[in-house]
């Protein structure tokens, strides 16, 4: 009994030093958390302290921005004012721009020095007349929602307004070109006043748009000022129409509003026909490049015939890819202008414009044709030099009608137009180079000529002398005798190429 005691004593002593070591370790916890207590207080004291002061600030600002807010509306209105006075300067320097190009364009129009387009023909004067008509449309349509709402987006009337300065100044130089199929200087002046009216008129639009005109006005004025002047600017051009149309002959003239073939079918073939023209003309050029060598020619001629056939022969594969581009370029135009209707009503819609295409084709198969056979003129004996170097000139001439014709409806950036551009590029500086090589050739063939005057006597150098002012003298009015014959032949036979190729 007494060891159980003893034993139940111990555990019980254990017991006691057990729960006393617990109590002072809850003392211990019960003391630091009335630290963290007491720490947490103070920060959220501090806390509450800087909530309060922001408050109180806050409550001050919004009672100072209170007093303040008149002048702050009053302040953005001045920015906002600025700012719309800005862009009124800005639409006011590009519109004057315009003015001044249309001015320019006038002011060349007047120059007797100035011929204008010589390559222009009536189907891409009347193109681009029918361009200049829609372009006065546009513009006089952003016109009036830039009156109704001045403070939205300026952008659409500044791109109108250089497109219609852009499309006036290109009028007037080919509508002076064009006027050298006028028969007497009565239609040149008529052709000439007309252009210059028209300008004058487009001039309005760029003048009266200011601002400063604009403010003179009533604001329910303003909209018909815009639309008389688009009015007079159409009937501007319907007179230039009308001159222009009476340039083509009347039993030349091809109009494919009244042709009852399908038009697209009608558009295809022609181009299908120009590009087999020049393929032919390629065809050609190679077989005359395969022809023997006549055992008679001097190596000096031998090389001329090499040079001028390798010289039309890069010429003629630039023009079959200058005929391949216009092809990809006209079928874009279609597809992104005919929207859900057919190819045939597009291009009767768009008659000017496909009537210019199809004369631009086939002037530069006709061209291209004349220059290889003129090549075959030259290596036969036949033709001059001087014959070749005026079939490149044509050509040139032909190609540049062609990308004129293509531009008209061609959309910005396009990649079709730009290959057009570059192909159009290549046939220029194959013919230039054309022509520099028969240049070179007519001048060494000149300088084996030349006789050595030092020989010569007085009298004999005296004699010679006089015989080269006499035949100067013969060959300037040979000259003058010439270009009038040439001008009369381009007023009495504009598109006899097109009967030709008929």
């Amino acid at each position: 009994f007494n060891d159980q005691r003893d034993e139940l004593q111990r555990e019980l002593d254990a017991r006691a030093a057990e729960a006393d070591r617990l109590r002072r370790q809850l003392d211990d916890l019960r003391g630091e958390h009335e630290g963290l207590r007491q720490t947490k207080d103070d920060e959220i004291a501090v806390l509450q302290a800087g909530m309060d002061h922001s408050i109180v600030a806050m409550a001050n600002l919004k009672k100072q921005v209170g007093g303040n807010q008149g002048d702050l509306q009053r302040r953005l209105d001045a920015v906002l004012s600025e700012h719309a006075l800005k862009l009124k300067r800005i639409l006011d320097s590009i519109l004057r721009s315009c003015a001044d190009k249309a001015d320019e364009a006038v002011f060349n129009l007047n120059d007797p020095g100035n011929p204008g387009n010589m390559t222009a023909t009536v189907e891409h004067v009347l193109a681009t007349i029918e361009q200049v008509h829609d372009l006065s449309k546009t513009l006089a349509a952003s016109f009036a929602g830039y009156l109704t709402n001045p403070d939205g987006d300026q952008a659409q009337v500044i791109a109108a307004a250089v497109g219609l300065s852009n499309g006036l100044e290109h009028l007037l130089a080919n509508m002076k070109g064009v006027s050298r199929f006028a028969s007497g200087e009565d239609a040149v002046e008529r052709i000439i006043k007309a252009s210059r009216q028209t300008a004058l008129v487009g001039r309005q639009f760029f003048t009266k748009g200011q601002s400063g005109a604009m403010d003179q006005l009533l604001a329910s004025e303003r909209h018909g000022v815009i639309l008389d002047t688009n009015h007079e600017l159409q009937q501007a051009l319907g007179t230039l129409t009308t001159l222009a149309e009476s340039l083509v002959r009347r039993d030349t003239k091809v109009s494919v509003t009244s042709s009852r073939e399908d038009i697209s079918d009608l558009v295809e073939r022609e181009m299908l026909n120009a590009a087999r023209a020049i393929d032919d003309a390629v065809a050609r050029l190679q077989a005359l490049a395969n022809q023997p060598r006549d055992t008679s020619l001097s190596d000096r001629q031998v090389q001329v015939h090499d040079a001028i056939l390798d010289s039309s022969m890069a010429m003629t594969n630039a023009i079959a890819q200058l005929i391949r581009a216009a092809t990809a370029s006209q079928q874009e135009i279609v597809a992104q202008g005919r929207g859900s209707s057919t190819k045939e009503a597009f291009y009767k819609k768009n008659n000017r414009w496909t009537e210019g295409l199809i004369s631009a084709a086939k002037t530069v198969a006709v061209a291209t044709n004349t220059l290889v056979e003129t090549a075959d003129g030259v290596i036969k004996g036949t033709r001059s030099l001087e014959h070749l170097v005026v079939a490149a000139r044509e050509v040139s001439a032909a190609t540049v009608q062609l990308v004129a014709a293509a531009r008209v409806k061609s959309h910005f950036n396009s990649r079709t137009q730009e290959r057009l551009e570059l192909a159009a590029k290549a046939v220029t500086e194959a013919s230039a180079h054309l022509v520099r090589a028969t240049q070179r050739l007519t001048e060494k063939e000149e300088t084996q000529a030349t006789e050595d005057y030092d020989r010569l006597s007085n009298l004999e150098f005296k004699s010679k002398e006089m015989e080269q002012q006499v035949q100067i003298l013969q060959l300037e009015k040979e000259l003058v005798g010439a270009r009038r014959r040439l001008a009369e032949m381009r007023r009495h036979g504009y598109h006899a190429e097109e009967d030709d190729s008929d």
